[in-house]
């Protein structure tokens, strides 16, 4: 029996054995983990001060401008400079955001106005950085390892989601806030170390004279591509319609199920599960067939599991039973970017790749925006309510592309 689990585990992890992806790797997996820290603390932190579901919406909603405005400013200068040193300065602002904040709770002079600069901050980062972690890795991996390598990044996002929440909960109950924030900080600066031992790669990108002109190229590559602007198009749908449920957590966790901050931990930390358990699955696969009618049949799926979500809650709402769903949401989640991500890499080529990445870094700078609306309605007709009609909205879009987009079905 262990014989036979020994190369299994080996095909999961098959990309950490290349030392420069592990570095990567382990630096993101640090960054992202301070980034989830962030994001709970901040967010209960706001609702906790004001109460107030749409001051929880606005500030979560501002970071969406500079995602927009400097998502495809990220693309280019991804393929223009060096990858890495784009991946530091993204972690060392992170770093000084983290700092800022614990400095002002702990001096006691924060206000609510104050996140709405760290969220513009936090929202000007990922479009800039991502696009660039993103198209190393191809160049640390190869095509061959690649399905691999993106399924154990999105195992990172189920570790971090899954783990962070309760360390933030554990350390706000035991240090404070503002400390944790500092922890935080901590870890960032960790990760630019990791981040630091990562080789550098060459840009093969065939460079206009100016960075407008690449804009343009990247733009046009895209729509001339009909396989990766029907990729777009369901992230974007995704990104926008089921995402934002993971920023009113504290919605639910405080009014539906009552269950305050450790409860939002264990709901958080129950998607994250979900998450890493789908990561480890497609790991362990590897490339499977279809994928591209398994990726549009999820999107339906997905709809579907955060309807009944939205019904539970509405009708006998139940801890346990959304401790269920949360597991649900995040497993499908996780397939889902795992098996759109590889698919946008596999068919976009390297000099290029940057560019492609950041319009898909643009559809998640968006997933804010889809937090405004949802919010507004939920302090309108409950946050159940809310999050029903979003997945009302992702299943139609689901079935109109899994009907009208056979050049999408047919992608392996």
């Amino acid at each position: 029996m262990t014989t036979k689990f020994i190369p299994i585990v080996k095909k999961t992890f098959d990309s950490l054995g290349e030392r420069s992806f592990r570095n990567l790797w382990i630096g993101f997996l640090l960054q992202m983990g301070g980034m989830q820290m962030l994001m709970i603390g901040v967010s209960f932190y706001i609702y906790e001060m004001t109460g107030s579901a749409s001051v929880l919406g606005i500030v979560t909603s501002v970071s969406a401008i500079p995602a927009i405005v400097l998502a495809l400013f990220g693309g280019v200068i991804a393929d223009r400079l060096d990858k890495k040193r784009i991946i530091q300065v993204g972690q060392t602002a992170s770093l000084l955001v983290a700092l800022f904040i614990a400095t002002l709770i702990a001096t006691d002079r924060i206000r609510w106005e104050y996140f709405l600069v760290v969220s513009l901050i936090q929202g000007g980062v990922m479009p800039l950085m991502m696009p660039a972690r993103q198209a190393i890795v191809p160049q640390l991996v190869g095509n061959a390892r690649l399905m691999n390598a993106i399924a154990l990044n999105a195992m990172i996002m189920s570790l971090t989601t899954m783990l962070a929440p309760a360390l933030a909960g554990g350390l706000i109950a035991s240090l404070g806030t503002a400390n944790m924030f500092y922890v935080t900080a901590f870890m960032y600066a960790v990760s630019v170390y990791f981040t630091g031992l990562v080789p550098h790669t060459e840009n093969s990108s065939r460079r206009s004279s100016s960075v407008a002109m690449d804009m343009r190229d990247g733009i046009k590559y895209v729509l001339l591509n009909r396989a990766i602007l029907l990729l777009i198009l369901m992230a974007f749908s995704s990104m926008v319609l089921s995402m934002p449920i993971r920023f009113i957590l504290p919605i639910f966790a405080k009014d539906v199920f009552l269950v305050g901050p450790e409860g939002l931990g264990y709901m958080t930390s129950a998607m994250g599960v979900g998450a890493l358990v789908g990561s480890l699955v497609i790991a362990a696969l590897g490339k499977i067939k279809d994928r591209g009618l398994v990726l549009v049949v999820t999107g339906v799926a997905s709809g579907g599991i955060i309807l009944g979500f939205s019904m539970m809650s509405y009708i006998t709402p139940t801890f346990l039973g959304a401790l269920a769903f949360m597991v649900l949401i995040g497993l499908i989640q996780a397939g889902r970017m795992t098996l759109n991500n590889s698919l946008m890499m596999e068919n976009s080529d390297q000099e290029y790749r940057g560019r492609v990445m950041s319009i898909l870094t643009l559809s998640m700078g968006l997933m804010p925006a889809g937090v405004m609306p949802v919010t507004l309605m939920a302090d309108s007709i409950g946050a159940p309510l809310a999050i029903g009609v979003m997945s009302i909205l992702l299943i139609v879009v689901a079935l109109l592309i899994l009907i009208a987009s056979p050049s999408l079905r047919r992608l392996q």
